[in-house]
């Protein structure tokens, strides 16, 4: 008689231990991809209507700091 191989509980562990990371590099992600977005369609909206200034650049990366913040806080307080 072979006696039985059971799993072990260590991979689960490494799993969930890893869960975190994942989650933060994420949001990381996430914040960066909406600031360039911003960025781009500022600086398309700033060619088309002709700005010196970058006002609409600006204006859209103020709004995408205040978004991705908004997603870093919730996600922070959201409970699993």
């Amino acid at each position: 008689m072979e006696p039985e191989n059971k799993p072990t509980e260590k991979p689960r562990q490494e799993s969930q231990a890893a869960k975190p990371y994942l989650k933060y590099s994420g949001l990381a992600f996430q914040m960066i991809g909406i600031m360039v977005l911003a960025a781009l369609g500022g600086r398309k909206l700033d060619a088309h209507f002709g700005n010196d200034t970058p006002w609409w650049t600006l204006g859209l990366l103020l709004v995408a700091i205040a978004a991705s913040m908004y997603l870093v806080i919730v996600s922070l307080t959201k409970k699993d």
